[in-house]
């Protein structure tokens, strides 16, 4: 997999020199977000601002693909048997492929993000000099230098090789821009080799100075600061291994295992910091509401002063004071659960969510009735009433007509409209949700209109189809008497008999008490599910759990369509699902009772989080089923330092725009086809007069401990649904160093990224994907060969087979199958967009497509051999038939067109032998009638013209024998309909091959003329 990168990449690698000007003038993605992260903060240090500005592109582009961490068990095979044999080979590669990708870039930029974090609460006496922040960037740096020459197959110098070790870090540095950032680096070469070759404080270590002395290096930093500075490394380079934030767990004393816990407090304990390491997790992901907790719980950290240095998917760690207490988990628990409700409640005022609203009016979910008192809701009303009663054709009109109104109260119909309709559904609503069972309420509402003389109670319950039309006609009587009122007069109106309304409520205790079992079953999953420091956790009860569904399906009750019978379920109602009701559910078994869908209260508060995070009024949530979202569900890769996170989620919960694939093909395409070019696609929104706005919007972001985004399309096929974020859970790793799952399911698949062990997986993925071969599941190095695939393929259809700026993604999969059937179909596939433009392919447009089928055939012993007998077949042809690029393709392909025209038209018996001379005395009387400049065996005039003639004629039977034996024959096995149906396919990759070696030809020759000319 990974040669396949390499194919395209060794005609245009840049110089070392190139590289690095390229990597100092051009920022990257990750590097822009950490810059505007450390922007945001008050104090940014001008050494780490440096390193990320100099080191990170360079560092990036070295050591993204190579492997800290995971990877592909065969990969590491192949490197390992020349050294171990096969089976121990073997046996390492699976231990290796049996952990979790990281990347040696994210490792590395985690790992000194996490140690200037702690040194920043060092002693004031070993504070750290300038000298010496710049020794730990370039250390932590280097600290790893064997995985990259491991993926460089090259052997790593041994531990007490120090002259050889202090080489590879010298070699090393000049590839990672270390003279930009540092010129003088190279004075304390030695201490940054020290530094690299100790931060692990186990095997491969060389930690005494004298033995580096003895070979003639000398140190500039006294031998306790570098010590200092070895524990500064060596604290983030052990965090960024750990795989849960529980890992920091210290085992009990006389255990001889030493865990991840103890290395990093013994680390801080010897750097004399007066802290201690405590944590908090969630044993599972939701996506939005556990996120939500997290964030929570980072505030909530603050009043116990608990500073965050590690983030996970799953909660995150934590420096705490020595003293810290245990924190009070009843606190705790009302804390997190007051920040949601108020969340909640603000978005429910404003009708974004938690009301839904039909032909018979508004309806309130369960959880606004739970989460408002009766008579915070009755004043909340008026106000969703407004947002969310905004028909443009009245409903008044409709209900009048249903009644039998006499002619003086035909006027009515004048003053029907949309204040009529809010006045009513206010009135309809408070009495079906609050007062169904009171008898006086329509004499209240009455009273509080003045209408009591006007209308009798009995006319004010008319009802038909399960609509109040009384109250509709109540409504016009009160417009009607008030018919100047203007909508902002009437809301005020209606404010005002709300507040009327509540009063007499409570004055005559009319009210029901409010019930939340929303809030207590809230509370128990964060008993089962919120792990803290020393605190003790309830256990599931998965008894309790079996006992709830086998009783749901037994007394044929509601059962959560997502989460089982883990908790108690109710009917799925369309003001909380994001998507259409019943929708996603279990399948009822033919001849069995009916599975009654539902949904449990943590889900509707997901559902409900979801609503308000990711759609407003305008935006109708309950439709989104139907723009097919495909969700990412986006992971750390291992842990997140404060920054990278904070970067992370600039992008992908703030500044990210949509996606244009169009963009992105030209991008890729003018970067020479190389995937690091996606680099400068415009991800951000760059509109500096709004900058202010921006960051204010982003520090209301949450952080992504798993964040939850989606992709939605207008187009109807799962092909249209799939296309963006197949290239987005391709290329986010490669931006962001992150991990991504696609689904098409609500529900996150993992609840960490040590569930997986895969850099990318899809689920349910649109059949193009598989048509292109591509796994899945993607390890780290198999993503670059991947994306490429994909880019090929966008490119291909975007420039050929859609109609802008319709894409036309549908035809994808036609696209991909002949592709994947036939590499030349690249060729025919191109041409067919050319005869729609109606002009002959541009120079570099020959030269990406031949680029394309390289890349698709490498690989793939069939497919290779077709495109090296196509430029065979066109070789042949060369010899004795040249022609101007600018002329026609019928005249580009004369020779290989007749060529196939007599292979076809001859009978079938006849001897191969016979048909070949046949052919070549065809084809050359048909060379007779061409122009002599096209024959380029004649042109060379100081040969004898028959010694020409005899070349050409011995050139024409070479080229037909080669057409006979080798495609004919041997590419399409004799057969004649199988030859008659790649006609064109052949012709079409013969006229890419001949002007692709007509333009190579070219190319040769111009450097030779200007070698001469120099």
């Amino acid at each position: 997999m990974n040669t396949q990168l390499s194919l395209f990449e060794q005609n245009q690698q840049p110089s070392q020199t190139e590289t690095i000007m390229s990597n100092s003038s051009k920022k990257t993605l990750l590097q822009t977000l950490l810059l505007r992260t450390l922007a945001d903060n008050e104090d940014p240090d001008s050494i780490l601002r440096h390193y990320i500005k100099t080191i990170v592109p360079a560092m990036e582009k070295e050591f993204s693909s190579t492997y800290a961490m995971g990877g592909n068990e065969e990969d590491h095979y192949r490197r390992l048997v020349p050294k171990h044999g096969v089976e121990k080979a073997r046996e390492i590669a699976m231990q290796r492929a049996n952990k979790a990708d990281q990347s040696l870039f994210v490792h590395v930029l985690n790992a000194l993000f996490i140690g200037w974090r702690l040194s920043k609460y060092l002693p004031p006496k070993i504070q750290l000099t300038d000298v010496e922040k710049k020794l730990f960037c370039l250390g932590i740096t280097l600290h790893d230098y064997g995985k990259q020459h491991y993926e460089k197959e090259q052997e790593s110098p041994r531990a007490y090789q120090v002259r050889e070790i202090i080489q590879a870090c010298e070699n090393l540095g000049e590839q990672l821009n270390f003279n930009e950032f540092w010129p003088e680096w190279k004075d304390y070469l030695t201490e940054i080799a020290f530094l690299a070759q100790n931060t692990q404080f186990k095997v491969g270590a060389n930690s005494v100075p004298s033995n580096w002395e003895i070979n003639g290096c000398r140190f500039l930093i006294d031998e306790n600061r570098l010590d200092n500075l070895c524990h500064l490394l060596a604290f983030g380079d052990v965090s960024v291994h750990l795989s849960d934030p529980s890992d920091i767990i210290k085992l009990k004393a006389g255990n001889k295992k030493r865990s991840s816990g103890d290395a990093l407090q013994d680390h801080i304990e010897l750097l004399g910091i007066s802290k201690k390491l405590v944590y908090h997790r969630l044993r599972d992901c939701r996506g939005i509401l556990t996120n939500g907790i997290h964030n929570i719980m980072l505030d909530y950290a603050k009043t116990l002063d608990w500073i965050p240095l590690i983030f996970f998917a799953q909660g995150a760690v934590y420096l705490a004071p020595l003293d810290s207490q245990v924190p009070d988990l009843e606190n705790l628990q009302k804390f997190i659960w007051k920040r949601i409700k108020i969340f909640l409640i603000d978005r429910m005022k404003s009708g974004e969510i938690g009301f839904k609203r039909d032909g018979k009016g508004l309806k309130i979910s369960p959880q606004t009735l739970e989460l408002f008192s009766a008579s915070d809701l009755i004043l909340t009303l008026p106000s969703v009433i407004k947002a969310t009663v905004r028909n443009e054709k009245a409903a008044t009109p409709k209900r009048l007509e249903k009644l039998d109104l006499d002619e003086s109260e035909k006027d009515l119909f004048n003053y029907a409209d949309l204040r009529s309709d809010r006045l009513a559904e206010f009135i309809i609503l408070a009495q079906r949700e609050l007062f169904s069972t009171i008898e006086d309420y329509p004499d209240f509402i009455l009273q509080a209109l003045d209408l009591e003389a006007k209308i009798p109670v009995e006319k004010t319950q008319i009802q038909s189809g399960g609509v109040n039309y009384g109250w509709y006609y109540v409504a016009a009587h009160y417009i009607a008497n008030n018919g100047t009122w203007d909508e902002e007069q009437t809301q005020q109106a209606i404010t005002e008999l709300a507040e009327k309304l509540a009063e007499w409520a409570e004055t005559n205790n009319l009210l029901p008490e409010n019930n939340n079992p929303t809030r207590e079953i809230f509370f128990d999953y964060l008993n089962q599910y919120l792990d803290v420091s020393d605190c003790q956790i309830k256990v599931p009860d998965f008894t309790q759990e079996l006992s709830n569904y086998t009783l749901s399906k037994a007394k044929n009750k509601a059962i959560c369509s997502l989460s089982g019978g883990e908790f108690i379920a109710e009917d799925q109602m369309d003001s909380v699902v994001i998507w259409k009701p019943q929708q996603y559910s279990n399948k009822n078994p033919l001849g069995g009772s009916r599975t009654k869908r539902g949904i449990s209260k943590i889900w509707s508060l997901e559902m409900l989080l979801r609503q308000a995070q990711w759609t407003g009024r305008n935006n109708q949530v309950n439709k989104l089923e139907d723009q097919k979202p495909i969700f990412l569900y986006i992971f750390p890769a291992y842990v997140y330092s404060p920054e990278t996170i904070r970067a992370v989620g600039r992008l992908i919960q703030g500044e990210l725009i949509d996606i244009n694939l169009w963009n992105v093909k030209k991008c890729w395409l003018d970067g020479n086809m190389k995937n690091e070019a996606l680099q400068n696609l415009t991800w951000l929104e760059d509109d500096e007069e709004n900058q202010e706005s921006k960051l204010a919007k982003y520090s209301s972001i949450d952080l992504p401990f798993m964040a939850t985004n989606y992709t939605k399309t207008r187009g109807k096929t799962d092909t249209d649904a799939w296309v963006k974020p197949a290239f987005l859970a391709l290329a986010l790793p490669q931006l962001l160093g992150v991990k991504v799952v696609a689904t098409s399911s609500p529900d996150p698949l993992y609840a960490s990224d040590q569930e997986f062990v895969e850099t990318v997986k899809f689920d349910g993925v649109a059949g193009f994907w598989n048509l292109l071969g591509l796994s899945s599941n993607l390890r780290l190095q198999e993503i670059q060969p991947a994306l490429t695939k994909l880019l090929i393929v966008y490119s291909l259809h975007l420039d050929n087979r859609s109609n802008p700026p319709d894409e036309r993604w549908q035809a994808l999969n036609s696209t991909v199958r002949e592709v994947m059937t036939d590499v030349l179909n690249i060729f025919a596939i191109a041409n067919e967009g050319l005869r729609n433009k109606k002009r002959d392919p541009y120079s570099e447009e020959v030269e990406r497509y031949w680029q394309f089928a390289q890349i698709f055939s490498h690989g793939d012993s069939k497919m290779t051999e077709k495109l090296k007998k196509t430029k065979d077949l066109v070789n042949y042809s060369r010899t004795f038939y040249q022609v101007k690029l600018s002329d026609s393709s019928h005249s580009i392909l004369l020779p290989i067109s007749k060529a196939l025209e007599i292979i076809l038209s001859t009978p079938e018996n006849i001897d191969n032998e016979d048909l070949i001379f046949q052919g070549a005395g065809q084809l050359h009387d048909a060379l007779d009638r061409q122009e002599v400049y096209k024959r380029p065996l004649l042109q060379n005039k100081s040969i004898p013209y028959e010694t020409r003639k005899n070349q050409e004629l011995e050139a024409i039977y070479q080229f037909m024998r080669f057409c006979v034996e080798e495609v004919f024959c041997q590419m399409y096995k004799g057969d004649k309909a199988l030859l008659q149906e790649n006609r064109n396919r052949i012709k079409s990759g013969a006229e890419f091959a001949y002007r692709w070696l007509t333009l190579e030809e070219q190319k040769q020759e111009q450097v030779t003329s200007e070698s001469i000319d120099s």
